[in-house]
């Protein structure tokens, strides 16, 4: 057992370092971290179905917050958009709970010139936002 302070190695037994007397944590204190995590595919394929509800009909574009596409709300049968967030910038709570305060205050927007929001969800890892399709040509051209 290495020592915390001066790195010399001690029997496994000692409860103070042999060589500076500082105290040495038995195995109990140490916390062990064996957190494997597996980032999830941030990229959807065209046919495919995600969340067991919404068919990837194309991908409409990317950005630094993650990607958007139109799908088919098999539930619905009705035309969305998805937005898929970026799995580094889901795994921020305060991120998250931002997101459902700007759902919140977006869905008591009622105007011809803004999309509506539907719903932040999240499905095997992977936090999406479903809203209104609106089609029509990119707006940054």
């Amino acid at each position: 057992m290495k020592c915390p302070k001066c790195d010399a190695v001690n029997p496994e037994t000692a409860r103070f370092c042999l060589n500076c007397a500082a105290p040495i944590p038995s195995s109990e204190d140490i916390p062990v971290r064996t957190e494997t995590i597996e980032a999830p595919k941030e990229e959807l394929s065209t046919g495919s179905l995600f969340a067991g509800r919404y068919q990837i009909i194309e991908e409409l574009g990317k950005g630094g917050m993650g990607r958007v596409y139109r799908v088919l709300d098999k539930e619905l049968n009705e035309e969305v958009a998805l937005k898929l967030i970026k799995p580094e910038i889901a795994k921020d709570k305060k991120t998250i709970e931002h997101f459902k305060n700007e759902l919140k205050v977006a869905r008591k927007i009622s105007h011809r010139n803004v999309g509506c929001m539907y719903e932040l969800m999240e499905e095997g890892g992977m936090h999406f936002i479903t809203m209104e399709y609106v089609p029509g040509q990119d707006l940054r051209g």
